[in-house]
C-alpha cells in the first residue's frame, strides 16, 4: 500500500509507525503497515488542521481518542508512546516547527530507531539548519519519553503569589504612598 509519498509496504511489515500527524497516522492506508505483534507507534497526538476544517467551520471534530485507539489496536499498544509534540515545541521554542524532531526523539528514547544518537545529531549538523534547535528538540523528545513528569513540571508556569511580604508592602509604601 502507497504511504505518503509513494512507498510501498507490505501489511503488517512495519517495525515503527512513528506518527508526525494523529489523523493522518490512524488512516486505514497508514495502519495497515503495523502489525499488532510487531509495530511500536510513537506518535504526535498533536492535530494539524486538514484543509476541510480550514475551509469549513462545520467540519466535524477530530476524534483524538478514537484515532488513539484505531492506533493502539493496529500496534503494539503497551509500548506505544503518544505526546503532543506541537504543544511541547510551542511551550520550549515558541514555534511549532520543531514539533516532527520532538517525535524522532521520543522514538529514537523508546528504541524505536536503530540508529545511534551521535549518528543523529550528526546528521543535524550536516543538515546545517537550525541545528542547535533541532538537537534541543530531539533531546526534549527523549525527555518526554525518559521522565514525562520532570517535562511537565519544567513547564508549568511558576506558582503565582497571592500574598505580598511584610517587606514587598514596605516597598510598595514608599514609591507610592498612600496618602
Amino acid at each position: 500500500h502507497p504511504i505518503d509519498g509513494g512507498v510501498s509496504l507490505s501489511s503488517g511489515s512495519s517495525d515503527v509507525l512513528l506518527g508526525l500527524d494523529i489523523i493522518g497516522t490512524a488512516t486505514a492506508q497508514n495502519l495497515s503497515a503495523a502489525d499488532p505483534a510487531r509495530t511500536v507507534a510513537v506518535v504526535s497526538t498533536s492535530v494539524v488542521p486538514t484543509v476541510e476544517m480550514v475551509i469549513d467551520v462545520d467540519a466535524p471534530a477530530v476524534d483524538v481518542a478514537a484515532a488513539v485507539g484505531a492506533i493502539n489496536d493496529a500496534t503494539r499498544a503497551h509500548d506505544n508512546v503518544f505526546l503532543d509534540s506541537h504543544s511541547l515545541a510551542m511551550a520550549v521554542f515558541g514555534d511549532a516547527m520543531p514539533a516532527n524532531v520532538i517525535v524522532l526523539g521520543a522514538a529514537w528514547q523508546c528504541g524505536a530507531v536503530p540508529v545511534s544518537r551521535d549518528a543523529i545529531r550528526q546528521a543535524f549538523t550536516l543538515n546545517g539548519v537550525a541545528v542547535e534547535r533541532n538537537l534541543a528538540a530531539f533531546e526534549w523528545g527523549r525527555a518526554a519519553v525518559a521522565s514525562p513528569a520532570t517535562v511537565a513540571a519544567a513547564l508549568e508556569p511558576p506558582a503565582r503569589r497571592h500574598e505580598l511580604t511584610n517587606r514587598e508592602r514596605d516597598l510598595i509604601d514608599t514609591v507610592a504612598p498612600t496618602e
